[in-house]
């Protein structure tokens, strides 16, 4: 149905009562944009200037050339990892479309948002859906691209990386033959052994960008694994002595545990706990040994799977849970900074570069900067490794799924044209 001009009054009390309930959804009820066809752009949007007032508004100045040539970057990172991930030929389960030439030889972004909001010049010939709906697609993925580019954490992760995983490997060690182990040393009465332990290298870009854009919050403070540790035991029991060492030892400070990240399909710690409970008055006595014990806990049953990743296989078991650690890093320019303004008051400069140096105020520099980040752990008996390793709770699996979510979400209304 044509709608009525907006100058008319049919036309400002329709304007006046637009709510957009998509847009109004992801502010008041907690649906992901990502999932909106058009609520990138979900505010009135006539012509350039209202496409380019809506980039200031985001934080970026189309006018300023640095920041203009970044948003062309973004846009075209954009357009290779939808080609790469989610189009045929580069993506064989992907889509058989190709992207319109007029939104590839775009060269203002301010474009792409009017093209979004169906408000663009060229849209006035039959393409103009498809237009749409590609522009969208891209600007879910610019959207996403800005939130890594903008993690300021991210030019420390290899130092985040060093002081977190240090704690980690100052017990984990090898003994005299050969036999990896946790603990103080090969004599530690607490000591488990281990089949494999791992540490998580740091995630591609392109893999970053996949989990951001299937993640309902898709910014990049959300990402908790970018440091991570595996822990493979020989038994189920040994997995949960495993945890406790970690308490135990400090190495893992329960305070600091994301509850909401916590997740357990190894073993039930229900049924654990009863069964020691029922073995407690022969540990007091003195009359049980530790054989004994663990033949009482052989055998345990597994947890029950909870759902929490939708991409993970019902068949996946380990215990798995994200830890937060206090960062502390030194500013290498803080204390040379402090030496050159004490030099300069000690011996005469020239006038300018005097001035240069009172300029510097070093109360807008800190000595170090302070911040909790996450990682994330993993630990599984070898039987469970193996059975993670095979089927449908392999890896590759995982990805696809999570591939697909991606796809779904970012090309929306292009999926049923793709899939013809």
């Amino acid at each position: 149905m044509a709608q009525p001009p907006k100058h008319t009054a049919a036309g400002l009390l329709r304007r006046k009562y637009d709510f957009r309930w998509d847009v109004l959804d992801a502010i008041m009820g907690g649906r992901s944009l990502i999932d909106s066809n058009t609520g990138l752009t979900g505010f009135p949007m006539e012509n350039i200037d209202d496409a380019d007032r809506f980039t200031r508004s985001y934080g970026m100045d189309w006018a300023d050339p640095i920041e203009r040539a970044e948003l062309l970057g973004n846009f075209h990172e954009a357009l290779s990892f939808i080609r790469k991930n989610f189009l045929k030929p580069e993506a064989p389960e992907g889509l058989s479309l190709e992207v319109p030439r007029k939104i590839v030889e775009l060269q203002d972004m301010r474009e792409l948002l009017l093209l979004a909001a169906n408000k663009h010049p060229m849209q006035r010939d039959a393409q103009s859906p498809a237009l749409m709906h590609w522009a969208c697609a891209l600007l879910k993925v610019i959207h996403t691209i800005a939130h890594i580019d903008k993690d300021l954490r991210q030019a420390y992760l290899p130092e985040v990386q060093k002081q977190i995983l240090d704690r980690f490997y100052k017990v984990v060690h090898r003994d005299g033959h050969d036999e990896l182990y946790l603990g103080s040393g090969p004599d530690d009465p607490m000591r488990i052994d281990l089949v494999a332990f791992e540490t998580k290298s740091r995630k591609s870009r392109e893999s970053v960008l996949l989990k951001l854009l299937h993640k309902k919050e898709n910014v990049a403070e959300n990402i908790f694994d970018q440091v991570g540790i595996r822990f493979v035991t020989r038994s189920l029991v040994d997995c949960v002595r495993l945890v406790k060492y970690l308490k135990d030892e400090m190495i893992l400070m329960p305070a600091t545990v994301m509850p909401s990240r916590s997740r357990n399909t190894l073993v039930s710690i229900e049924e654990m706990r009863a069964r020691l409970g029922e073995i407690a008055p022969k540990l007091e006595a003195g009359t049980v040994d530790e054989p004994s014990l663990l033949d009482a806990l052989r055998a345990l049953p597994s947890a029950n799977p909870d759902g929490v990743n939708p991409h993970s296989s019902e068949y996946y078991r380990a215990i798995q849970f994200t830890g937060r650690q206090l960062i502390k890093l030194k500013n290498p320019m803080y204390d040379p900074l402090r030496e050159l303004k004490s030099l300069a008051k000690s011996q005469p400069l020239p006038e300018q570069v005097q001035a240069h140096i009172d300029a510097i105020d070093l109360q807008y520099l800190r000595r170090e900067s302070r911040f909790f980040y996450p990682y994330e752990v993993q630990i599984m008996d070898s039987a469970a490794a193996e059975q993670n390793e095979k089927g449908l709770s392999a890896h590759s699996e995982y990805k696809k799924s999570q591939t697909q979510t991606a796809m779904r979400r970012v090309m929306g209304s292009l999926m049923d044209a793709g899939r013809g």
